[in-house]
């Protein structure tokens, strides 16, 4: 078998976690500047897509909302619209930063 004293093991783990953390690092490939591309993009989905709700399903999220039930709004925007779940959470939180404004 292997008999690694304790120094190795540590070595082994943290060369496990550095590369890990490596790989994590440059899963997406995405440059800066892509990545804030897409985010502004699905921002802008999200919005478009809460807007053309009809008034009384904004009128139930507002109210969802400041309820402070988070998890039923993204349900019933993701219900209404067809986005999927991370535009449906970026619309809640943008309609949810307006209502507090």
């Amino acid at each position: 078998m292997f008999d690694f004293t304790m120094e190795q093991w540590l070595l082994i783990a943290v060369l496990a976690y550095v590369a890990f953390t490596i790989g994590r690092m440059s899963k997406s490939g995405e440059t800066p500047e892509a990545r804030a591309t897409r985010r502004m993009e699905e921002e802008t989905r999200a919005a478009d897509a809460f807007s053309s709700l009809s008034p009384s399903i904004q009128s139930d999220v507002d109210r969802l909302l400041m309820d402070k039930k988070l998890i039923e709004a993204i349900k019933v925007i993701r219900e209404h619209t067809g986005l999927g779940l991370k535009e449906s959470k970026i619309a809640a939180e943008q309609r949810r930063a307006q209502i507090a404004a």
